[in-house]
């Protein structure tokens, strides 16, 4: 089975030794199947974004049939990818299915703080003139609320594609994000009284077939932590745990499993 991994918007496939996916194109192929994560540009437009994959897609797979499991904005490359039929990958027999983790398929708040929401918002102007000087951030824009209605519907329009996505919805307790993602999550959660991960709402993440929600922040859907490590061992730890500010675990590889299981289900027919 063919598998590509999509990443999201900022940050690379790799960084150094440090992968977007941690260790999930190992374990994949430790079930036998052939891995793609390509390396696509982390700022600029959907577009930009999605043709950088199909390329890469077209040189490892050929016009073989695949799978996509994509995160976060990896998820609008993909529709993008699909509904303009880059290399022939929106025809029937090449996209067996698009799995999407925590996809803000309806925007993100945080991008319309950033970026404006509508075409004749003031920020707008700015996209264009940096565009000019080779400097695309376009992805930025492509995360506002704008962008549903900029896309293919893929499970409408490419009824042969397995369309199913998850959401995340944060730890839970006192602290249901990582502390880089505390600040957005709450403003998220004010903003829209959604459940979020610290960047995506759970309703903006669902698409398609919808299969759950995972008790993760954004960054653990991925198998990364950014909780900084406790003082003095043991003891911090269990300080912490009391005060509710213990670094939460989640097994983000038996997740990655389940949905190998579901994707294998899907070839057998």
């Amino acid at each position: 089975m063919n598998i590509v991994l999509s990443s999201g918007f900022l940050v690379p496939q790799t960084i150094g030794p440090i992968e977007y996916f941690r260790n999930v194109k190992p374990r994949l192929e430790a079930r036998g199947h052939r891995v793609l994560a390509h390396r696509v540009p982390p700022l600029a437009s959907c577009k930009a974004r999605a043709r950088a994959l199909a390329d890469a897609i077209q040189a490892r797979f050929g016009t073989d049939p695949l799978h996509i499991i994509a995160h976060s904005m990896g998820g609008l490359d993909c529709r993008m990818m699909v509904g303009e039929n880059m290399n022939g990958l929106g025809e029937a027999g090449r996209v067996r299915s698009l799995t999407t983790l925590s996809t803000p398929h309806q925007g993100s708040p945080l991008a319309d703080l950033l970026a404006g929401k509508g075409p004749d918002d003031l920020r707008r102007p700015l996209f264009a003139a940096l565009e000019k000087v080779g400097i695309d951030i376009g992805g930025l824009r492509d995360l506002t609320s704008d962008v549903d209605g900029s896309l293919p519907n893929v499970p409408r329009d490419f009824p042969h594609i397995h369309c199913r996505s998850y959401a995340a919805a944060g730890r839970g307790g006192a602290r249901p994000t990582t502390f880089v993602l505390l600040p957005s999550h709450r403003y998220i959660k004010q903003k829209t009284g959604q459940d979020n991960d610290g960047a995506v709402a759970v309703p903006s993440a669902t698409y398609g077939e919808f299969k759950g929600v995972w008790p993760c922040d954004h960054f653990q859907m991925v198998g990364h932590n950014f909780d900084p490590p406790p003082l003095f061992g043991g003891i911090g730890q269990s300080i912490l745990g009391a005060l509710g500010f213990a670094s939460a675990e989640f097994d983000h590889l038996a997740k990655f499993d389940e949905i190998a299981d579901e994707l294998e289900a899907i070839d057998r027919g």
